[in-house]
């Protein structure tokens, strides 16, 4: 059977390094889940791509300039990164900012936390029935993170429809 033409969405990942554990498994559950959208095509980038030799902080700002959507994983340490507030976050917060996908790796003290600008965006945590606050993606056991990744790709697919219409 024939597969529809499907959208192509460049997806920039935006993550701590000291996060790598929980953003690693992240990706390869995000991964899975959207790789048989109906609508849409995800590829994926994330800094591990560059190669040795390569400059660094070129490819990633051609990576920012190509992407569609940015997927921001967010934990303390991505809130204080300052390499990711400096170059990464301009691209995404602000007046002309692209596409994002704020979601909770790690837990954040909203209240608390400077959040960089991402404030006014609704930030993905999976609500659990029978469960008062939000999980982030690390608070999830295996089963609850396939869950984590379901309800996010259906929200990132529902987002990408407004988009594209």
């Amino acid at each position: 059977m024939a597969d529809k033409k499907r959208i192509q969405v460049n997806s920039f990942v935006s993550y701590a390094h000291t996060d790598d554990e929980y953003a690693s498994a992240f990706i390869d559950e995000f991964k899975e889940m959207s790789a048989p959208s109906e609508k849409y095509e995800y590829v994926f980038w994330q800094d591990t791509e560059i190669l040795p030799g390569e400059n660094w902080k070129e490819e990633i700002r051609e990576a920012l300039k190509n992407c569609d959507l940015g997927l921001l994983l967010i934990s303390p340490a991505f809130l204080g990164s300052k390499f990711i507030d400096a170059e990464e976050l301009p691209k995404f917060v602000g007046d002309k900012a692209k596409p994002i996908t704020p979601i909770m790796l790690k837990m954040v003290n909203l209240n608390r936390h400077n959040l960089k600008g991402l404030d006014s965006n609704q930030i993905f945590r999976l609500k659990v029935e029978g469960v008062r606050n939000l999980k982030s993606f690390a608070q999830c056991g295996s089963s609850q993170r396939t869950e984590f990744v379901y309800e996010l790709f259906d929200k990132v697919e529902i987002r990408l429809d407004k988009l594209h219409s």
